[in-house]
């Protein structure tokens, strides 16, 4: 049986970081705050755009989890 070489585990070791701490950021629901109109909109407006780009990301993951199921059984 032969070990993965040193590189090969780094490698290994960020892939997983990065997914963990994408799993994260799907799970942490993005704040919406601040101010509709006047100073201060356009960071709020960001922070919808973003929050319905992470709700649409979890749906496709959400979709892909039960496909992955349905041709399991």
């Amino acid at each position: 049986m032969s070990t993965l070489r040193k590189r090969d585990k780094k490698r290994e070791k960020v892939r997983a970081e990065e997914l963990a701490a994408r799993k994260q950021r799907l799970a942490e629901p993005i704040p919406i705050e601040g101010p509709k109109r006047g100073k201060g909109r356009r960071k709020r407006q960001r922070r919808v755009k973003a929050a319905l780009k992470q709700e649409a990301a979890r749906q496709r993951i959400q979709e892909k989890e039960e496909s992955k199921e349905k041709t399991k059984v």
